[in-house]
């Protein structure tokens, strides 16, 4: 049925949205008092990672830890620790920092029901990381399916312009999302709103993360925190707060998929039948070879959103960046969430999806409808998605119902460092931030991959060792 049926989809995105994906992450080690339990930590370390991965290329804050714990791993020390109630809803608000970015005075709505195994979020915050006064609205459901796994459905935008997004848990379990406090220890008092209430945290020091949650005096949390202290673009905060608290079993109809997911998943491909050659910029690093096949990559303006939003780490200075051309149909479908996991890259979704090149607006940040898939995306340009069983074959042009990409040649690949850090990219965004597009920013870009000669600001081209060839 509709109801279980979003399982399928991984996602990436520009400014981090309001709403927490929920993962099943095994987590270790598990600091309670200095006692330090260890928990299969090398399986939850790659968890983590690829979670984070995931969520660093969505653009959003990393999974909101929803962890498979048993209850046999912490010692009570005596501690009467807190049960959240089971079946409750309250007004949501959100702040947050992440990848550069601030999100600030989210409000809305959340529903928890820990009996049903399912929870939503749907509110609104403001983004001002392109525009000034900026907002995203967004939906999220997540619930256990049949099989105990996790599900979770995103949809994006307001009124006629939403688009139903994509997040699969791999065959994660659901966990509840308070389930933490089962380890939890101590940590003071908060007052929120004129209200003392308890703090409760957990500090997962191999993953630098921290959670806590401030549990008033009637039980019902009133601030869920996340802190990500790691040295890299993953560092920042979110903070949920819970106010008007609806003790109860929220109704059935809160439950419901959105119009979007039910009814317009994926999105049908634009009504253009032009074929022509697009120039592609895509951040990768080895071992991953020089391909297009199953990857991401935008134009000038949607790979400079991405890397403006997520390059102040040194884990992408110290990559590459490849300038393509690529001839393509531009009957362009939904974006795909294409990502490398050490061996392979996958594009999962839907079947329809990976027929059509994907697009949508830089870092979904663009005024254009349904995320700028049909869209000149001018403000913030363009980022693609390339899934291999819509490319041509050797001597076949793109066309509606043929195939929807092929011919692609990598022009140049340059050191992400020399981009980023000596041609001064970065700073350049930074002084445009704000006021897309980022014009300053894009000509550093293109005089990057225009010359070799560094007094006309371009960049050398990276060492062959350095590069994978397929």
């Amino acid at each position: 049925s509709s109801h279980f049926r979003f399982q399928r989809y991984k996602t990436r995105n520009g400014c981090p949205g309001p709403l927490l994906v929920v993962a099943s992450l095994p987590m270790a080690p598990l600091f309670f008092g200095g006692v330090v339990v260890v928990a299969s930590l090398r399986a939850a370390a790659a968890d983590w990672g690829e979670a984070m991965d995931a969520a660093a290329r969505l653009g959003r804050p990393p999974p909101l830890l929803a962890p498979e714990l048993p209850s046999d791993l912490a010692p009570s020390h005596g501690l009467q620790r807190p049960t959240v109630p089971s079946q409750w809803s309250s007004d949501l608000g959100y702040d947050g920092n992440f990848a550069g970015q601030r999100l600030e005075n989210g409000n809305g709505t959340f529903y928890y029901d820990g009996e049903g195994r399912r929870y939503r979020s749907s509110y609104t915050t403001e983004c001002r990381y392109f525009r000034p006064h900026a907002e995203i609205k967004q939906d999220q459901l997540t619930m256990a399916l049949p099989n105990g796994n996790s599900s979770s459905n995103l949809t994006w935008g307001d009124g006629d312009d939403t688009t139903c997004l994509s997040w699969f848990g791999s065959g994660t379990k659901y966990n509840d999302l308070f389930a933490f406090l089962r380890f939890a220890i101590p940590a003071g008092t908060e007052v929120i709103h004129g209200e003392v209430c308890n703090v409760w945290s957990l500090d997962v020091a191999a993953q630098g993360v921290s959670l806590s949650a401030c549990i008033a005096e009637d039980g019902y949390p009133r601030v869920l925190n996340q802190t990500f202290i790691l040295a890299s673009k993953w560092s920042g905060f979110t903070r949920m707060r819970f106010s008007n608290i609806r003790p109860g079993k929220p109704g059935e109809e809160v439950f419901m998929v959105s119009r979007a997911c039910a009814t317009s998943y994926p999105m049908p491909p634009c009504r253009d039948v032009r074929v022509a050659a697009i120039d592609v910029y895509r951040l990768f690093g080895p071992p991953e070879p020089l391909e297009l096949d199953n990857r991401n990559g935008g134009d000038v303006l949607g790979d400079l959103a991405f890397v403006c939003t997520q390059g102040s780490g040194d884990a992408y200075r110290n990559k590459l960046i490849t300038y393509w051309r690529v001839n393509v149909s531009y009957s362009f479908g939904q974006y795909m969430f294409c990502n490398f996991d050490g061996k392979d890259n996958r594009c999962p979704g839907d079947p329809a999806q990976k027929r059509t090149v994907g697009r949508r607006s830089g870092q979904m940040q663009g005024v254009g409808p349904h995320l700028g898939q049909c869209s000149p995306n001018a403000d913030v340009g363009s980022q693609y998605s390339f899934p291999a069983e819509g490319k041509c074959p050797a001597g076949v042009s793109p066309g509606t119902g043929v195939c929807a990409w092929g011919g692609a040649v990598a022009v140049r690949t340059v050191a992400a460092r020399c981009l980023i850090e000596e041609r001064g990219l970065l700073d350049a965004c930074h002084k445009e931030i704000g006021h897309a597009p980022f014009t300053h920013s894009a000509a550093i870009w293109q005089r990057a991959f225009a010359s070799d000669d560094p007094a006309r600001g371009g960049c050398p081209d990276a060492p062959a060792d350095e590069v994978v060839l397929v």
